[in-house]
């Protein structure tokens, strides 16, 4: 994980995954989670750029990597 990020995604299928690679193409960053960990290294593995794209299977990880969220509270 390298900081926090723009978007948070729950869900790596299809439709995640490729918002997530959307989002990050139109240069915003995300961090995916899915309990899946194919989907997870998937992710990891099209988005390349781990400053603009990461994923993990761990909640913990996804609720500390997503800044909104803290914004919101």
């Amino acid at each position: 994980m390298k900081g926090t990020y723009d978007f948070g995604l729950i869900g790596l299928g299809v439709m995640g995954r490729n918002f997530i690679l959307n989002v990050t193409d139109n240069g915003f960053t995300a961090f995916g989670h899915d309990l899946d960990t194919e989907k997870v290294n998937a992710l990891k593995f099209e988005g390349g750029d781990l400053a603009k794209v990461d994923a993990s299977a761990n909640m913990k990880e996804f609720v500390s990597s997503h800044y909104s969220l803290y914004k919101e509270i």
